[in-house]
């Protein structure tokens, strides 16, 4: 168990990672000004972003 919560840990206090999501945000909200997203689409999109860090944190 101490194992998973030092990896969450060190997920959400790597820089990166915030710079992504916090880029992933931004550009889905100036989507949404021009056209509606659909949330599976967002949530996929975030899941993503996700999947991208941990594989970037795990591997490079």
């Amino acid at each position: 168990m101490e194992n998973i919560l030092n990896g969450i840990r060190s997920y959400f206090k790597d820089k990166k990672n915030r710079i992504v999501h916090a880029l992933t945000g931004i550009s889905m909200l100036i989507l949404t000004v021009f056209d509606s997203i659909n949330p599976y689409v967002r949530i996929g999109v975030f899941a993503s972003a996700v999947g991208f860090n941990l594989i970037r944190m795990r591997y490079f």
